[in-house]
């Protein structure tokens, strides 16, 4: 695929380019109002469709293509010009490598939402939980995430399933796209999905405009939109959301196809100098001795040649010339000789640039074996940290548009009142691993405290802190059999941290700071956690 294009430079020279996607792959549509859309038998949502069937859409089949080792330049029927020379395809899938080590840096670990109203058990909270749970959001975001590193565009879908359940579904980008205003606000008027049912011939085309209070429900035959129903809905907004990677809507290694092209060439190539030197010419100097039955008989000449070299024995006589003088005899193979350093220095170089541009660590490098710092690993992942930021800015916006829509239907239906998207907290939490015992002890040498909960939260030792915080602050209460169930709890605490400190579970530092909140002295925790003394409370022994 590639696009010839005339351009005008400010001098008002001409010259044509060849670009690999159309300017407009990744336009944004725009309309004025909704009502366009429907006009002069829907011409302009006839001219979307066409538009981003034959500009947009190629441009992330392609994309997709190339996370699926399907690359299309090393792919290119009769890449060689030699018929009968060797034409090996390898293909390097490093699309699918770049795309799966974003999706793993930046939702590996689930995204933490909260509803903070300062309720405690709120209500708001355990709903929008158990939606996501019922919606299984971490693999959802997992999966937009991977479209977003792959195309550089996501879309989800909020609806209300037969169940009467809220439900989230994602979109394929391949066949959907969302149609804003001409205003400076960006304001979603529109989105649209199109689909096909059926196989070859019978296929019928459908399209669901989805607006701010209705769905229409279209088909399109031969050209020609009709509208088959118009169903009303209760989100109060376009239920499609859009995720975007970044700003300009781009894939991770969508600018370094290039680069990706010139590595599967030049290790194809190296692969067919290999075969190639298998099939290499051989040169005689002199003559063959054949025996005179094959003498003058072509055929038994090639077949003699064939046993010879089954045989590995040539056998060669000089020619003479007319003074009885023999000439010399020689056989060797031709074939091209290959830069060995050369090339590997040129792969090496290859490689490097692609992960450079992409902002990706190779993890092959020896610069990162070994344990290191985290601000070591730190100053290495800066450009992925930079990268991320930005993605995480623009997933967190589309995030929070994904629950108004939610908070939306669930006010209709009293499931949901009295929601504030501020009151939202939303944390990502990068998947990679991190220098905690360092953070805690420079936090410590500064003089600070932290909560048990936050505590929790930043080592992600459970996975609902708020509520591991409410079972240890459950009032204590002592029964008829005289058992302390208050001291009891402590005995369980300490000895649970102190299983976990001795399986390397917790580091010294995280485990002497829990102690430490738990009310037990210097001397009692050392004792504790490097002379093995048995934990006694009150002369309780565990």
């Amino acid at each position: 695929m590639a696009y010839n294009e005339t351009f005008v430079d400010s001098t008002g020279k001409s010259k044509t380019l060849t670009l690999r996607f159309h300017r407009e792959s990744r336009m944004r549509y725009r309309i004025n109002n909704v009502e366009e859309l429907f006009e002069n038998e829907h011409k302009v949502l006839r001219e979307f469709l066409e538009h981003h069937k034959s500009t947009q859409r190629p441009r992330i089949q392609e994309l997709y293509d190339y996370a699926e080792g399907n690359n299309h330049t090393i792919s290119i029927q009769q890449r060689r010009s030699e018929q009968d020379m060797a034409d090996t395809r390898i293909i390097h899938n490093f699309g699918k490598s770049i795309s799966v080590f974003k999706q793993g840096y930046l939702v590996g670990k689930p995204i933490q939402v909260e509803y903070e109203d300062g309720e405690e058990n709120s209500a708001t909270d355990e709903v929008l939980k158990e939606i996501a749970k019922v919606n299984s959001f971490h693999d959802l975001n997992r999966m937009l995430v991977l479209d977003l590193s792959k195309v550089g565009r996501a879309y989800d879908l909020v609806y209300r399933s037969m169940e009467d359940v809220t439900k989230v579904k994602r979109l394929d980008p391949l066949n959907t796209f969302v149609i804003y205003d001409n205003t400076l606000e960006d304001k979603m008027l529109a989105g649209v999905r199109y689909y096909s049912v059926g196989l070859s011939d019978n296929k019928k085309h459908f399209i669901d405009v989805y607006l701010n209070n209705v769905i229409h429900k279209c088909q399109m035959i031969e050209g020609v939109i009709t509208e088959l129903a118009v169903e009303p809905h209760m989100f109060n907004d376009v239920p499609i959301t859009e995720y975007l990677n970044t700003a300009e809507g781009m894939g991770d290694y969508e600018s370094e196809l290039s680069l990706i092209d010139s590595y599967d060439a030049v290790q194809s190539d190296t692969a067919n100098y290999m075969t190639d030197t298998s099939d290499a010419i051989l040169a005689i100097f002199g003559q063959v001795a054949f025996p005179d039955d094959v003498l003058g008989d072509n055929k038994k000449q090639i077949e003699y040649m064939r046993k010879m070299r089954r045989a590995r024995l040539l056998q060669l006589k000089p020619p003479v010339d007319i003074n009885g003088t023999e000439g010399k005899v020689d056989a060797k193979y031709l074939y091209k000789q290959y830069d060995v350093n050369g090339v590997e220095s040129y792969k090496k170089r290859i490689v490097n640039d692609i992960h450079k541009y992409t902002n990706t660590p190779d993890m092959t490098d020896t610069n990162f074996s070994g344990v290191q710092s985290g601000e070591a690993m730190k100053y290495k992942l800066f450009g992925l940290e930079q990268a991320r930021v930005d993605t995480q800015s623009l997933f967190e916006k589309s995030l929070k548009r994904r629950y108004q829509l939610i908070a939306n239907i669930g006010d209709y239906v009293k499931e949901l009142t009295d929601f504030d998207i501020s009151k939202l907290k939303i944390t990502f939490n990068p998947n990679l691993p991190k220098a905690l015992e360092e953070t805690i002890n420079a936090f410590k040498s500064l003089g600070g405290m932290i909560t048990n909960e936050t505590a929790m939260r930043l080592t992600g030792i459970v996975e609902d802190p708020k509520k591991e915080q409410e079972l240890l602050d459950t009032p204590a209460v002592t029964e008829d059999t005289g058992y302390d169930v208050d001291k009891g709890k402590l005995l369980y605490k300490i000895t649970s941290i102190l299983k976990k400190f001795k399986a390397g579970d917790y580091s010294e530092a995280l485990a002497r700071k829990f102690l430490k909140d738990l009310g037990l002295n210097e001397m009692d925790i050392e004792s504790y956690l490097h002379d093995g003394e048995e934990v006694i409370v009150d002369e309780t022994i565990v």
